[in-house]
C-alpha cells in the first residue's frame, strides 16, 4: 500500500510537468508558425510589389472611395524606354493619366484642360505597390490569411495590420501566378472598410500591344495648359528649412519639401510629404485666410488637422487615422 502511494504521488508530481513542457512546445510550435506565415506574406507581397512596377498589363478594376464608385481602365508598360502607364476613367466626368520617365499629364476633355507636373507613381494611380517591404515589416503585422478568386484568377490573401494607431490596415488579393494585384481594401482603426479596389479584368501585355501604347494624349491648340512643372504659371522652390516637425510617428520620414509661389499672389505654400512607404500625409503651411482650416476635419478614408503658428496656417492631411494627421499638425514648428 505504501508502495503505491509513493508511486501515485511520483505520478502527480510529473504530471504538472509534462503538461508544462507540452503547452511550452505547443507554443513554440505555434510562434514558429507564425513566423513562418508572416515570412511567406512578406515574400508574397514584395513579389507583388515587382510584378506591379516591372510587368507589363493592361486591365479595368472599379476603386470605390467615399461611398462613390468609379470604373478605370490601365495600361502599365515597361520597356527599354522605361515606365509608361495611361488610366483613363470609364463613368462619370472623363478624364485620362499618362505618365513616362519624366512627367504626369492629366487630361480632361469637358473643361479642355491639360495639367503636367514630374512623374510621381503614387499621385497617378490609387494602386499600390510598396518600395521597401522589409521597412513595413517593423511597423505592420504581414499574414496569409486564405485564398480566394477574383477577375477568374485564383489569389492568395494577405492582411497587413498595424502595430499602432497612427495608421490603417489593408488586405491584398494577389494572382496565384504573376503576384499581380487584383484587389486591395483599407482599413480604418476600427475595422471599417474605407475604400477599395478591385480589378475585373487583368492580362499580361503581349510584345506588339506594348509596341501599339502612346503615352502622348489626343488633344489640340483649344486645350488650355493650366499647370507645368516647367514653372510656367506655378514656380516650385526650395523649401524653407526653419519649419520643421519636432517628432514623427515612428516609421514616418519626411520624403520630400518644397515651396510654391501662388500664380495670383506674392505668397507661398510650402508642402512636406511624410511617409511610412505605405501610407502617405501631406503638410501644408501657408498664410492665414479665412478659407484655412482650423482643427478635424474628415472626408472617407482621408482625414486633415488644421492649427496655427502665428500669420500661418498648418493642414496635415491624408489617408491616414485623425490621430496621425493631429500629431504631425501639431509637430509643425519654425525655428529661428
Amino acid at each position: 500500500m505504501r508502495r503505491n502511494t509513493q508511486l501515485l504521488m511520483s505520478m502527480l508530481l510529473v504530471k504538472p510537468v509534462t503538461l508544462s513542457l507540452s503547452l511550452f512546445l505547443l507554443a513554440l510550435f505555434h510562434l514558429g508558425s507564425a513566423v513562418a506565415n508572416s515570412e511567406k506574406a512578406i515574400q508574397w507581397v514584395q513579389k507583388m510589389s515587382m510584378a506591379m512596377n516591372e510587368l507589363s498589363y493592361k486591365g479595368r478594376f472599379v476603386y470605390q472611395q467615399n461611398n462613390q464608385l468609379e470604373s478605370m481602365s490601365i495600361i502599365h508598360v515597361k520597356d527599354q524606354q522605361g515606365t509608361r502607364e495611361r488610366l483613363i476613367s470609364l463613368n462619370g466626368e472623363a478624364r485620362e493619366i499618362l505618365r513616362d520617365n519624366n512627367n504626369l499629364t492629366c487630361v480632361w476633355p469637358s473643361s479642355r484642360q491639360v495639367v503636367v507636373d514630374q512623374s510621381n507613381q503614387k499621385s497617378s494611380s490609387p494602386i499600390w505597390a510598396p518600395d521597401d517591404v522589409e521597412r513595413l515589416a517593423k511597423f505592420y503585422e504581414f499574414s496569409i490569411s486564405g485564398k480566394d478568386r477574383v477577375a477568374d484568377h485564383s489569389t492568395i490573401i494577405i492582411s497587413i495590420k498595424p502595430k499602432d494607431n497612427f495608421r490603417y490596415g489593408m488586405k491584398v488579393w494577389l494572382d496565384e501566378n504573376t503576384g499581380l494585384l487584383l484587389q486591395s481594401v483599407l482599413f480604418d482603426e476600427l475595422g471599417r472598410t474605407k475604400e477599395q479596389i478591385m480589378f475585373t479584368e487583368l492580362t499580361l501585355m503581349h510584345y506588339d500591344d506594348q509596341n501599339s501604347f502612346s503615352v502622348i494624349p489626343e488633344i489640340d491648340s483649344g486645350y488650355a495648359l493650366i499647370r507645368s512643372h516647367s514653372g510656367r504659371e506655378t514656380i516650385s522652390l526650395q523649401a524653407d528649412a526653419k519649419w520643421k516637425l519636432e517628432s514623427l510617428p515612428g516609421g514616418f520620414w519626411v520624403e520630400t519639401s518644397f515651396r510654391k509661389k501662388m500664380p495670383e499672389s506674392n505668397d507661398y505654400t510650402q508642402q512636406m510629404i511624410i511617409t511610412d512607404g505605405m501610407a502617405s500625409v501631406s503638410v501644408f503651411i501657408e498664410k492665414t485666410s479665412g478659407q484655412s482650416l482650423s482643427g478635424e476635419s474628415s472626408m472617407g478614408a482621408v482625414n486633415a488637422f488644421g492649427t496655427r503658428i502665428n500669420d500661418f496656417t498648418v493642414t496635415a492631411i491624408g489617408e491616414v487615422p485623425a490621430i496621425t494627421v493631429k500629431k504631425l499638425a501639431e509637430s509643425t514648428v519654425y525655428q529661428n
